[in-house]
């Protein structure tokens, strides 16, 4: 049973490291190790590609606020409190197909199409909000919106040269992909996260692989894990695995049933557990973890640290946990931050050199950091 929503536990200082999956953050390294990225990136830019898209949602969907559709902008409110995330716009859109999905960098927002309001149950849509809410905690918008850039102009680029130019670019595209579909399983942990009741994430996932309403009562999620299983021991067979690869290398989501089994996992390692239970809060001094900078404790509310763990600075936009305790902006949304540590309250910063400095300041940062923590540039664009 779906434990009610005042009941749900609160994640303060949730940082997006603390829940994403392995297989996202290293398909992600490996993108922005790609040629062309910056090229894409600036082109993004250029064209203000977002704002074709807020122009639409103003003109042609539902804006979800207090006073318009009160009931799904609750489920907002309490997806984004459990998370430590400021509130997206959020934008109803006429469609039957059962799909949602988040765009922009600077205002980011997120559509529900019409056909999962009315195919879903509350607890369940809940899901769907907190899962598109993940893709903004774990700073994977950017790269979502480039993966559409890229399939566009290589189409194009494909019409004009009889399809001998859509061979340009195919590379970063396919990797954008294989990254995508990992990024799916980081946003499933998210979604998991706020509805706290692993079978109603995966009678979603059922539900968005082909459920009807005219069987919802004969859905059964244990014949559903068995499906992910079978699939799985099709890696046994060589054309077996070439068939998986033909029909997933294009796909920027990862088969519902693949994810129903990745999530149970997840939930049945104990890190799930873990993380409601608050053990995030203690988060050791790991040195790789960011190189470049120290962690240090930061004065305010919470349970205490203990032995080696610390306790992080945290943005008062997004709830990210600096480990900068000097940093003046946040290094995942850019946001200043309100009192920085005092220098002589703190240990000396580890100014191991990694490679990577502000083009604008030349401070030393790190590879995670979406914007600078001392100029606030942001990396990515800039």
């Amino acid at each position: 049973m779906t434990a009610p929503r005042r009941e749900r536990i609160r994640l303060p200082r949730l940082r997006a490291a603390d829940f994403q999956h392995p297989l996202d953050v290293a398909a992600l390294d490996a993108v922005k190790q790609a040629r062309g990225l910056d090229f894409i990136i600036r082109k993004l830019n250029e064209y203000g590609w977002e704002r074709w898209f807020r122009v639409t949602n103003i003109a042609d969907n539902v804006r979800v606020t207090p006073r318009q559709c009160k009931r799904i902008h609750d489920l907002l409110r309490e997806a984004c409190a459990i998370l430590a995330l400021p509130e997206p716009e959020l934008y109803l859109d006429q469609d039957p197909i059962l799909n949602a999905y988040t765009f922009g960098t600077e205002q980011p927002f997120i559509v529900l199409q019409s056909g999962l309001v009315d195919f879903l149950s509350e607890d369940e849509l809940l899901g769907v909000i907190a899962h598109e809410l993940g893709h903004i905690k774990c700073g994977h918008v950017l790269y979502k919106m480039m993966a559409n850039f890229l399939s566009i102009i290589i189409e194009r680029i494909g019409e004009a040269t009889f399809g001998l130019g859509s061979l340009v670019g195919t590379g970063l595209l396919l990797a954008l992909y294989e990254w995508d579909r990992k990024a799916e399983l980081s946003c499933d942990r998210a979604g998991l996260l706020v509805v706290q009741d692993l079978d109603t994430y995966l009678t979603l996932l059922l539900k968005l692989a082909g459920g009807s309403r005219a069987v919802f009562d004969q859905l059964n999620v244990e014949e559903f894990l068995r499906q992910a299983e079978a699939y799985e021991e099709l890696d046994r067979d060589l054309l077996s695995r070439v068939y998986k690869f033909l029909q997933v290398y294009r796909r920027t989501h990862a088969f519902p049933a693949v994810r129903a089994r990745e999530i149970k996992q997840w939930a049945e390692t104990g890190a799930y557990a873990s993380l409601l239970d608050g053990s995030y809060w203690m988060r050791p001094m790991p040195p790789d973890d960011v190189p470049g900078r120290a962690w240090s404790p930061a004065d305010s509310p919470g349970p205490p640290p203990t032995g080696g763990a610390v306790v992080l600075p945290v943005c008062p936009a997004c709830g990210a946990g600096q480990v900068d305790p000097q940093a003046r902006f946040c290094y995942q949304c850019g946001h200043p931050m309100d009192r920085p540590a005092a220098r002589s309250a703190l240990p000396p910063p580890l100014l191991a050199e990694t490679g990577l400095r502000c083009p604008n300041c030349d401070a030393v940062i790190s590879k995670s950091d979406v914007f600078c923590p001392v100029c606030g540039l942001n990396t990515q664009l800039g």
